[in-house]
């Protein structure tokens, strides 16, 4: 039996400043099942992006988006899709 763990592996792709989305969503869609959260040193300043891009629905829920110091830290989990919401409407 694999345990789930909630410490989250920090993938860095700051570096990218072109297709940054779809890379984020093959590292999310090609994590191994026992993986709960998945965090991504991005670059500074694209806040307002990755909230919009990473609405509701989904495998993954964006929750977190923090500010360190060259790097901002944007964290998902993983979340359980309902046979009846599955596009995650309920939660409005």
């Amino acid at each position: 039996m694999t345990e789930h763990t909630d410490t989250p592996e920090v993938i860095d792709v700051q570096h990218v400043t072109c297709g940054l989305v779809p890379l984020i969503q093959t590292h999310l869609e090609g994590s191994e099942p026992e993986v709960d959260v998945l965090a991504f040193k991005v670059r500074q300043g694209i806040e307002t992006e990755l909230w919009n891009s990473f609405g509701t629905g989904g495998k993954w829920l964006l929750t977190d988006v923090r500010k360190e110091l060259f790097y901002d830290l944007v964290t998902f989990h993983r979340r359980e899709i309902s046979e009846l919401d599955p596009l995650g409407l309920m939660e409005f």
